[in-house]
């Protein structure tokens, strides 16, 4: 089965896998950096430092929006 970040459109099991992936990741910007570079995982742009982190798919949600994720508190959550 191919990883949840090589779809077009993401269904709501998608998102909830890569934010289950992200909240393992934690904060530590460079679990976040290993995770993109994963040979399954595709992300249009992510941001990994000390003071932002965020995530955003390549394809969009059923509505046409972006999928993004950010750290906020040091948990991951979905950006709308």
């Amino acid at each position: 089965m191919d990883h949840p970040t090589q779809r077009s459109v993401y269904s709501a099991a998608d998102i909830a896998e890569v934010l289950a992936e992200l909240q393992a990741c934690g904060p530590d910007p460079l679990e976040l950096r290993r995770w993109a570079g994963r040979r399954e995982v595709r992300t249009a742009l992510v941001r990994a430092s000390r003071v932002i982190s965020s995530v955003r798919l390549p394809g969009k949600a059923p509505g046409g929006g972006w999928v993004e994720f950010s750290l906020v508190d040091g948990a991951w959550a979905r950006t709308l």
